[in-house]
């Protein structure tokens, strides 16, 4: 059922019983009683565990795991978006219409090195939270009602989602209290605790929305409950593998080369490892030789560049498809650019390109020195987007594009030029961002009916979600998203996009799995 608004604050989730801490806490007390000093060194103790009501200090980093519904912005970084949230759920709770909740969930605390990450994360929440506005209104819903409202909570998993037990536990508290969650959308990059914890959601019935996160592994037909608007790596592996094949249709003696990460653990890697090279054999495309490896997240990945390098140069192929995160991508531009290299070759690779470039965090000397060894590496980089603002103007005829409205909307909320405007969006994260929410409360609204009274629930929700295809397809931002029966969408196109050194992201064809 939708709930209807009452006079409490947000009501954060009842925490998960721990017996450590208590022991800890009755030892603290104890002490503290024997100096006469309990209650100043009970308030001291709760200072230290608690960011806010519901998010807790967790793990060894003391990172602040929960869900907030934007009073509590985790990273400065994020506290225009989060007030916005916050302002509009606030709205939602007073405006004394009935509402439901969807939890935006991210790895919304990086480290030092990981900084760039934090503002593709922002972008997604600025679209979660613009579709938001979308829904609720009913001069912006493009005809898809007003009721239930929907609250915006967001929600942290931790570095590399390591924190995913605790923020599972928290939502799936939420999806049986006065919150009334109905859904989850975001999660990330693909690694092993954002899989436990699409898992741990959906083993509670829970629904879920993708929408930067690619790993195949994540969903399954036989187990149903995980959907994503994005392309899953499968998809942008097979849209790369045709681009390489077709290029090798136009001159025979095209080349091309692989090089792929080691490391198991992320999912990301992977899976887009093996679905191209299942991808090149089916499509006939030829690639030289054995694939280059290297391994992250150990000490040495500098040195293996620099070996991997060496062996492109030696290959000379035309082209290397690169299984590998955005961050080693910036690590083999950085080898390339070697005096005895600097052999011309074009990267193509996926969606998570985009962590090549250095964050706006870091200092201009050293972002113009990698955009300097970029140029001077002759590496083109070429990559699967999962959305572009050009894509909508290919997909859609005039009067049925949905960008231009958002548009007015983003400068309306978040101001800039027309033209800045299409920049921001340019690398895909706010219409992801976007697409991924907006689609759930579609499911939500269908579930509520005409009248928008009928029961919403997490059941409910999917079974909605599950209708989501053929005719009844949503129209995205980032294309259309019709559901095939795995939750992936089905056959949806991709933006093939050069990243240049400038940090312009340049539209180049439509891509089709």
């Amino acid at each position: 059922m939708v709930v209807a608004p009452d006079d409490d604050a947000f009501v954060p989730p009842r925490p998960p019983r721990r017996k450590a801490p208590w022991i800890a806490v009755g030892a603290v007390v104890l002490a503290g009683a024997v100096w006469g000093g309990t209650e100043a060194y009970q308030a001291w103790q709760h200072d230290k565990v608690e960011c806010a009501p519901g998010i807790s200090k967790q793990g060894t980093r003391a990172e602040c795991i929960g869900v907030t519904d934007g009073s509590f912005a985790f990273d400065p970084s994020l506290k225009e978006v989060m007030g916005k949230i916050e302002a509009e759920n606030v709205r939602v709770e007073k405006s004394g219409k009935e509402y439901v909740s969807i939890a935006y969930v991210e790895p919304l605390t990086t480290v030092k090195g990981e900084e760039e990450a934090k503002y593709g994360l922002r972008g997604e929440l600025m679209g979660a939270y613009l579709a938001q506005r979308e829904l609720n209104d009913p001069d912006l819903g493009a005809g898809r009602g007003d009721l239930p409202q929907i609250r915006l909570l967001v929600g942290n998993l931790g570095l590399r989602s390591e924190q995913w037990r605790t923020l599972t536990d928290d939502l799936v508290a939420m999806s049986h209290d006065g919150n009334h969650l109905v859904a989850v959308a975001g999660f990330g990059q693909s690694r092993g605790g954002t899989r436990a914890a699409v898992d741990a959601l959906r083993d509670a019935g829970i629904p879920m929305m993708g929408a930067t996160v690619t790993a195949d592994s994540l969903s399954d037909a036989a187990d149903p409950g995980f959907f994503r608007t994005s392309a899953p790596n499968r998809d942008q592996a097979r849209g790369a593998a045709n681009y390489l094949r077709a290029q090798q249709r136009k001159n025979p003696g095209y080349k091309v080369a692989v090089i792929r990460d080691r490391n198991e653990d992320d999912i990301y890697n992977t899976s887009m490892s093996s679905a191209f090279q299942e991808a090149a054999v089916s499509r006939g495309l030829r690639t030289e030789g054995a694939p280059l490896e290297f391994l992250s997240g150990v000490d040495g990945v500098s040195n293996a560049f620099s070996s991997v390098a060496d062996k492109v140069c030696d290959l000379e192929p035309d082209a290397v498809f690169f299984a590998g995160r955005g961050v080693d991508i910036r690590n083999f531009i950085y080898s390339m650019s070697a005096p005895d290299r600097r052999c011309p070759v074009t990267l193509v690779t996926g969606d998570d390109a985009v962590g090549a470039y250095y964050g706006s965090l870091e200092s201009e000397s050293r972002r113009e020195k990698f955009r300097t060894e970029w140029t001077d590496s002759k590496v083109t980089v070429l990559y699967t987007s999962l959305a572009h603002p050009a894509l909508a103007g290919e997909l859609y005829a005039e009067a049925n594009n949905p960008l231009p409205d958002f548009l007015s909307l983003y400068r309306t909320e978040f101001g800039g030029a027309a033209d800045g405007t299409m920049q921001v969006l340019q690398d895909g994260q706010v219409i992801m961002g976007h697409d991924a929410v907006w689609t759930l409360g579609i499911a939500v609204r269908n579930a509520a009916g005409p009248d928008g009274k009928g029961q919403v629930n997490t059941g409910a929700t999917l079974q909605m979600l599950l209708q989501l295809s053929g005719r009844s397809a949503v129209s995205g931002l980032s294309g259309p998203i019709s559901f095939a029966s795995d939750g992936n969408p089905d056959g949806k196109p991709m933006a093939l996009v050069r990243m240049e050194p400038s940090g312009v992201y340049t539209f180049r064809e439509v891509l089709r799995p």
